[in-house]
């Protein structure tokens, strides 16, 4: 009988963490992690990256592991051009020329797509073919792409609208050469690339039977290409090894990985990838194509807005409009998320329509199964909706083959089957914010210790640098945001650090907003959020993040593109101004994570900014970084500055907070090497400090003591019911909720200031904002008033454990 262990249905809830450590020690690749998992004494209990097929079948007869269902994984994976380099002669001119379309629609001819997901050994599956820079599951219709390519238009039932993956640009199916999936000598797709090479110049023509081409370019030998392909992994390093074969079958006939003088190979991990760092002042000219992998695409705009739109190319004056092609909005960047260099006017314009349509769809738009797509426009409006935009940008995306999309993943994971409370997440997997922050084991490996592994090393924890899955993975877990996604429910958006979100019209300011303004979010703060040193975060923080980020063109300001200005209205209270306001505007605009000024402002560093925070006044000379520290090379770890605000703090062994928390003493530590986090709060008891996490077990389980949820008329009749209660005898009417429980100090007294205090403290937090926790929760979260851990305590509700005795013996929330 085969023993199947699938993982268990796991419900998420807003708080924690519940141990004290999490280490993340750190692997050449996947594989590597994968035997470790296998071992009799595994070294990790938690994996980062999905299963191979192979893997899934083995591991779900291992009692000792579980195995997620599969997930239609919100990913996608590409072959990347960079459009400001030179392709055998052929300069891609930001992906304008001619030349250069035809060199990108010439390689699309030279995967199978569908072949390739149905026999690459690790994703065979577990993947499906795609067409478009966006997963499937985002819930964007594909376009039909049979017109895509003009030298070779295509006929047949997949010419749709939602036309399945693998349709774009494939006359015929692969039979085969080094791998299954590649066009073989004389084949019709083998031809349409070298007809499209010979298009674009390289050559004057191409052998009758083979196709190989012929008349080749002096200028082709002279601008060799090279080609990155991850050697970290698998899938990736062999789309870019066939594909390299592929091209060189093209100038030479013979299908080697590489030949001089027209194409080099060069396979490497992802910190070997030149492309992350950007130059400020100049196109760098590090390499021409790269087999790239997107996560956490949890909408379709993700990728068809901010991966491609030229606002976010690092502007250099020469490459920017009027001179250049580029966007005049695009900043001189290290780490510019449109590291391709794409910039074209009417990409930028029609993907600007589809960010900030005043509505997400309408009856009129693109339906699967559409020969010819409609389109429509928002009720009331002349504006096409982000969909039929959507669609639109997509459609354009194609036709110029900017990237080559793969394939994208139907993932499963693996974990210790001892460990409770794993949250799997449709953008990130089990590497995701949530899983640390509930995970819970009764008989860890490693006592009070979470061991989350990373197949690879990371690129940066600069808050201003940081471009990598990895690289959030950490800067994630030490830092928060203002607002964050559901993990069972991608389209829910919680109020994190904030206790309302409003959006107002420009009427409804007491001020002049800047010119340009359409919109404001007004952000209202907890008043209980401190940095992990003891400070204070307040707005003039928010205020310098996202300034400084914006600023400085970092791979995660992206979401802040359409801020105009910001102003804080009180330590509590922010107003981020926007230019457009679409259907995922504040789910990208609430993502970035909240830095200490005090620690990167350039002017206004340490006691200058406390005093001007203290004083209600951080003047706007406060809100720029400092130049030195949103360099590539300058390191927050070494320097003893990365310190957050979020559940788990970099901390030394000494109890420094800031530094010491890697095995290398300094940022990206190598392989084998790991990073060691301290819970933020270890050594308090539970809901007794304000030095802890905000959202700490402790603190959910105060909140839920004190009945606040959010509404104030609500919660402040709360306030004064234990107001009235302050110095009466233990059993008076009406009092005893107050006298017992996690908020009473040794756990039965008198109503004192400190349940006075607290009740105060939550006076207007709904704990889930702007969801209900009992009428209309958000999905997956589990049952109000659970059982809660926080280090070496357990924190059990009245519902189990009763009320007969003063806390901890009885409820917390007595």
């Amino acid at each position: 009988m085969v023993h199947a262990n699938p993982a268990p249905s796991e419900n998420w809830y807003p708080s924690g963490p519940a141990f004290n450590t999490l280490t993340t020690p750190v692997f050449t690749d996947e594989s590597s992690e994968f035997v470790c998992l296998q071992t009799p004494t595994p070294c990790i209990d938690l994996t980062d990256w999905p299963l191979s097929t192979t893997l899934v079948a083995q591991f779900i007869t291992n009692p000792g592991l579980y195995v997620t269902s599969p997930i239609s994984a919100k990913e996608y994976f590409e072959l990347q051009f960079h459009l400001g380099t030179d392709f055998w002669g052929c300069q891609m001119n930001f992906g304008n020329s001619g030349c250069g379309k035809n060199i990108r629609q010439g390689v699309a001819h030279l995967v199978d797509r569908t072949i390739f997901t149905n026999t690459q050994a690790d994703i065979a599956g577990l993947a499906v073919a795609n067409d478009n820079p966006y997963p499937p599951s985002t819930g964007l219709p594909q376009p039909n792409p049979c017109a895509w390519d003009p030298l070779f238009a295509q006929t047949g039932q997949n010419c749709k609208v939602g036309s399945p993956g693998g349709t774009a640009y494939h006359l015929a199916p692969a039979t085969g050469v080094t791998y299954p999936w590649q066009p073989a000598l004389g084949s019709p797709d083998f031809c349409a690339a070298a007809s499209h090479f010979i298009a674009a110049g390289i050559a004057t023509g191409k052998n009758s039977v083979t196709c190989v081409l012929t008349g080749i370019s002096s200028a082709a030998s002279g601008n060799p290409v090279n080609l990155f392909p991850r050697s970290d992994s698998p899938p990736r390093l062999e789309l870019g090894n066939g594909i390299g074969q592929e091209i060189c079958g093209l100038f030479t006939g013979s299908f080697t990985t590489g030949c001089a003088p027209y194409l080099s190979v060069n396979p490497g991990p992802i910190t070997a990838f030149p492309g992350f760092v950007t130059s400020t002042t100049t196109v760098s000219q590090t390499w021409n194509m790269y087999t790239a992998g997107f996560a956490n695409v949890l909408t379709f705009d993700s990728g068809l807005y901010f991966g491609y739109n030229s606002q976010f190319v690092s502007g250099i004056p020469s490459i920017k409009q009027p001179t250049g092609p580029c966007s005049s909005q695009s900043v001189p960047s290290f780490s510019a998320g449109n590291y391709m260099y794409l910039c074209n006017s009417n990409y930028d314009t029609i993907s600007s329509q589809m960010e900030f349509s005043p509505c997400l769809n309408a009856p009129g738009d693109p339906t699967l199964g559409q020969t010819t797509p409609t389109f429509a426009n928002c009720p009331s409006s002349t504006q096409l909706t982000a969909t039929s935009a959507g669609y639109k940008t997509a459609d354009l995306f194609g036709q110029n083959a900017y990237t080559i999309p793969i394939w994208s993943g139907k993932n499963q994971y693996a974990y210790l089957s001892n460990w409770q409370r794993i949250i799997l997440h449709q953008g990130n997997g089990l590497l995701n914010y949530y899983s640390t922050l509930n995970a819970y084991s009764s008989n860890p490996a490693v006592p009070q210790t979470i061991r989350q592994g990373y197949k690879q090393v990371t690129s940066s924890l600069n808050p201003y640098i940081a471009s990598t899955f990895w690289d959030f993975g950490i800067i994630g877990s030490i830092w928060d945001s203002l607002n964050i996604v559901n993990p069972e429910g991608n389209s829910q958006l919680l109020d994190w650090m904030t206790i309302k979100t409003a959006t107002l019209p420009n009427s409804g300011l007491s001020y002049t907003p800047p010119p340009g303004t359409t919109a404001t979010f007004r952000f209202t703060l907890r008043n209980d959020l401190f940095w992990q040193d003891g400070k204070k975060l307040t707005a003039w923080d928010v205020s310098f993040s996202y300034q400084s980020l914006k600023a400085a063109g970092s791979f995660q300001s992206s979401g802040l593109a359409p801020m105009t200005g910001v102003k804080v209205l009180s330590p509590t209270q922010i107003d981020v101004n926007v230019n457009g306001n679409g259907p995922f505007t504040r789910l990208y605009l609430t993502s970035p994570t909240i830095i200490p000024g005090r620690y990167w402002s350039g002017q206004c560093q340490g006691g200058i900014w406390d005093a001007d925070a203290a004083q209600g006044n951080v003047p706007d000379s406060c809100m720029t970084a400092d130049p030195n520290k949103i360099q590539p090379t300058f390191d927050p770890l070494a320097a003893g500055i990365l310190v957050g605000s979020g559940p788990w703090a970099c901390k030394s062994s000494t109890g420094t907070i800031g530094g010491g928390c890697s095995s290398s003493g300094s940022m990206n530590p190598p392989v084998g090497g790991s990073y060691t986090l301290a819970r933020y709060g270890a050594g308090t008891t539970p809901g007794g400090s304000l030095n802890t996490f905000f959202r700490s077990n402790g603190n959910l389980a105060l909140w839920t003591w004190t009945g606040d949820t959010g509404s104030f008329g609500t919660d402040f009749l709360n306030f004064g019911q234990v107001s009235l209660c302050f110095g009466k005898p233990i059993g008076t009417t009406g009092c005893p909720h107050w006298q017992q429980g996690i908020g009473a100090p040794s756990g039965s007294s008198t109503v004192g200031l400190t349940q006075v205090g607290i009740v105060q403290r939550f006076v207007g937090v709904n704990w889930i904002a702007p969801y209900d926790w009992v009428s209309s929760p958000p999905v997956g979260i589990t049952t109000r008033a659970p059982v809660l851990h926080e280090g070496t305590a357990t924190l059990n509700p009245a519902s189990v454990a009763g009320c007969t005795s003063p806390y901890p013996t009885g409820g917390y929330d007595c």
